[in-house]
Parts: structure tokens; sequence; C-alpha cells
């Protein structure tokens, strides 16, 4: 007998991840990425993924969902501080110190 999972996988997926989109679309965005999966999968040609968008597009649509979306964002694992440090030493100011230094502390100015 062959258990289908389909249905639970769904309900543990993102649908904002199975439609391609983020947690802050507006319900017109997430209608017209719906549409458009839509009508790359459609149910004769692909009937497995055209269930999983359909089911992503209902739990996105549903303002629980979306409210939980907004409350808990993705978790992003974090930039390692060396990394950040080494992307700051490799870019270049964008003014010369002198001009930054002048700003606020007027250097040769007569009293």
């Amino acid at each position: 007998m062959n258990v289908d999972t389909s249905e639970s996988d769904n309900a543990t997926k993102d649908p904002f991840m199975v439609l391609g989109l983020t947690t802050d679309a507006s319900e017109t965005e997430i209608r017209a990425r719906y549409l458009e999966l839509i009508k790359q999968y459609p149910p004769e040609r692909d009937p497995q993924k055209f269930r999983e968008i359909h089911a992503a597009y209902q739990n996105a649509s549903n303002p629980l969902v979306l409210a939980s979306a907004i409350m808990n964002p993705r978790e992003i694992p974090p930039t390692p501080w060396s990394k950040i440090i080494e992307q700051h030493e490799r870019r270049k100011p964008r003014f010369d110190t002198k001009i930054l230094l002048s700003f606020g502390n007027p250097i040769g100015v007569d009293e």
C-alpha cells in the first residue's frame, strides 16, 4: 500500500520559497507568480509540481500564513566578522580623509 506524503510535505514547505517570492510580497505579486508557475507546470504535464504550487499559493494567500511569515522571517546565517572586515579593507574610501575631517571642523578658516 502506497502512502502519499505529498500533502504533508507541502504543509511543511515555505510557500514563499516554493513560489520563489520574498515574504514581503503583495497579494498581487503572489497571484501573478502563481499564474506564471501554473502556465509553466500545468496539471496535465506535471501533476505533482502543480499540486505543490497550488498548495503554496493557498498558504501564501492565507492571512494567518502571511502574518506568520512577517513575524518569523527566514533565518539567514550571519556573515562572519572576518569576511565583513575583509570586504571593508578591500573597499577604497569614497572621499579623501582630509575632506572627511574638514566636515564640521573647518581647517584654515581665519578667525
